[in-house]
């Protein structure tokens, strides 16, 4: 027989399963983001890197996604995947990029990359709606042109999680 405690711990636990495992890395401005401070937002989480070309092709349209839904509750986080600050910053140079950019330790950055189910190619997209939980992934590039369904069907999920946000009332600043 199982206790009312017991069933209480598995339901906590299966509840948690698709929770995105939390993180904290810094922009090049030396600003920090911890996702699990972002709870209420809708987040975009690309794994990428500098070298890596469709990572570069994905940006415009990433921007593009990041001003249409920024100031309805939704974050980019472009986590670099092997770039360190001055690498980041050089990029950005060249390359414009309105969301944040992050690194951090390649001890950091592994431990990450096995927490997200072991990310083993870049790009990796994981999307995190506004209770912290994984609803979308994707691996490899999202290119409105190449991949019209794909780009579409993420869209889709950010806009439906966004009017959740609506249709619950919270108030996101």
């Amino acid at each position: 027989l199982i206790t009312f405690s017991q069933k209480e711990k598995v339901k906590a636990a299966l509840q948690d399963i698709n929770k995105a495992p939390d993180f904290t890395l810094k922009t090049v401005n030396d600003s920090s983001y911890t996702l699990s401070k972002m709870e209420g937002t809708v987040v975009l989480i690309n794994f990428w890197a500098t070298w890596c070309g469709p990572c570069r092709m994905e940006i415009p349209e990433f921007n593009q996604l990041y001003k249409s839904y920024h100031e309805k509750g939704f974050e980019i986080l472009g986590v670099s995947i092997s770039d360190n600050k001055k690498q980041l910053k050089n990029f950005s140079k060249s390359f414009a990029v309105d969301y944040p950019l992050l690194h951090g330790s390649a001890r950091d950055l592994n431990k990450i990359m096995k927490d997200y189910g072991g990310v083993y190619a870049v790009p990796s997209t994981f999307l995190i709606g506004k209770k912290g939980s994984i609803i979308w992934k994707y691996p490899g590039a999202i290119l409105k042109d190449y991949d019209p369904q794909t780009f579409a069907t993420l869209v889709y999920e950010i806009e439906k999680e966004l009017k959740e946000l609506v249709k619950s009332g919270s108030n996101v600043e």
